[in-house]
């Protein structure tokens, strides 16, 4: 009983907005990205290690010399610390930052992506909650003509044969009622999957069409992910040229100069930039920067194609669903009500009766399989960046 409960207060109905910030917060693929995103923020010191010194020691007299080791073990120590002269730090820093802003719109990427995916799971439990409640609706018009028949085929005032026929329609709606509720189950588990909570049921309306708003094509993720590592190239351009240019050390050297006695000099050296220093470098990350440029030149016209195609499908849906809505399922739910009571009056054939139930129902799922195309044009919405 314990147990029941708890499974009981584990599950519950959700709302939509709810069921995107519970997958925000859970979804493992983007927690993931997000510690991925700490390790960018490393490399801001990846340039120190320029700064690192060198320190030499010689010894000599060992054999070679009449000398004992003991009177001058140490030949010549030596150390060089080479001098940051250029803003190195930086420029690495401004690299490594458009690098870490580009990181951030690859996770609002995914987490768009994600969404879409919540929204899409969202419709579809209600979707097949919908399918469900026609199945029912379904069933309870077949259980009321087979009763009829029933009652009819008792008295001796219909054949067999009809009476079979309203049993197996009667059967035929059961069996489309138990694959229903299985469908919705199985929608309701894959919602909860994306969630990482049990969800029992879902508060919406498959009728909630919202509206498409316009969108700002370069502040979208996807485009804003291509300027920041544009940016981040060019950054690391500027570091490879920087590090191409003359390097300057400083020089502290202690050497035997006789028995017993050390001389002491300071010196300066520099790095002579010859032989295309750094150049492979500087015209790799120059051809990679051409080619995010392109890159971003065709993300931005595939994400306004598919804008373009969304707006336009979805509001031929929209028209389809109120043109249902206003004349074909009032006028089908009139008609059904009519053959029902002219069925009873026998003034129609059951075949007649039958083939008015098909069309109604068939209505029904149509109507709610247009809605769940527009909701699927909406999650694609969604995916290019749209808002809620």
């Amino acid at each position: 009983m314990i147990i029941l409960l708890l499974l009981i207060g584990l599950s519950y109905g959700i709302d939509l907005r709810t069921a995107m910030e519970k997958a925000v917060s859970f979804y493992p693929s983007l927690k993931a990205l997000e510690e991925e995103s700490k390790a960018i923020e490393g490399k801001t010191l990846i340039y120190r290690s320029y700064l690192n010194p060198t320190f030499g020691v010689e010894l000599g007299n060992l054999g070679t010399s009449k000398e004992g080791v003991r009177t001058n073990p140490v030949y010549r120590l030596s150390y060089s610390q080479p001098l940051l002269l250029y803003p190195l730090g930086t420029l690495v820093g401004k690299a490594v930052r458009y690098e870490a802003l580009a990181f951030q719109e690859r996770i609002a990427r995914e987490r768009n992506t994600l969404k879409s995916e919540v929204y899409i799971a969202f419709y579809s439990a209600l979707h097949k909650r919908e399918l469900l409640r026609i199945a029912e609706e379904s069933y309870r018009i077949n259980e009321d003509v087979y009763n009829f028949v029933r009652k009819l085929f008792g008295l001796g005032e219909v054949t067999k044969l009809e009476f079979f026929r309203a049993e197996r329609e009667l059967e035929l709606a059961r069996s489309e009622l138990e694959i229903a509720k299985n469908d919705y189950a199985n929608a309701l588990k894959r919602l909860s999957s994306l969630i990482g909570e049990s969800v029992s049921d879902v508060d919406g309306s498959l009728e909630d069409l919202r509206e498409i708003k316009p969108l700002n094509f370069e502040d979208l993720p996807q485009i804003r992910y291509y300027t920041y590592l544009i940016k981040s190239v060019k950054g690391n351009i500027e570091v490879e040229k920087t590090l191409a240019k003359p390097q300057l050390s400083i020089e502290a050297l202690s050497e035997k100069v006789s028995e017993g006695s050390y001389g002491f000099r300071l010196g300066f050296s520099a790095t002579i930039p010859l032989f295309y220093r750094r150049e492979a470098e500087i015209l790799q990350l120059s051809s990679q920067a051409r080619s995010l440029e392109n890159f971003k030149k065709l993300e931005l016209i595939n994400t306004k194609s598919e804008y373009e195609r969304i707006m336009s499908r979805y509001s031929v849906l929209k028209g389809e669903v109120s043109k249902i809505d206003n004349y074909l399922l009032p006028e089908a739910r009139n008609e059904l009500s009519l053959a029902i009571k002219s069925y009873r009056l026998r003034t129609i054939t059951a075949l007649e009766l039958s083939d008015t139930k098909r069309r109604y129902i068939e209505l029904l799922r149509y109507r709610s399989n247009l809605l769940m195309e527009a909701h699927g044009e909406y999650a694609k919405y969604l995916l290019l960046g749209g808002e809620l």
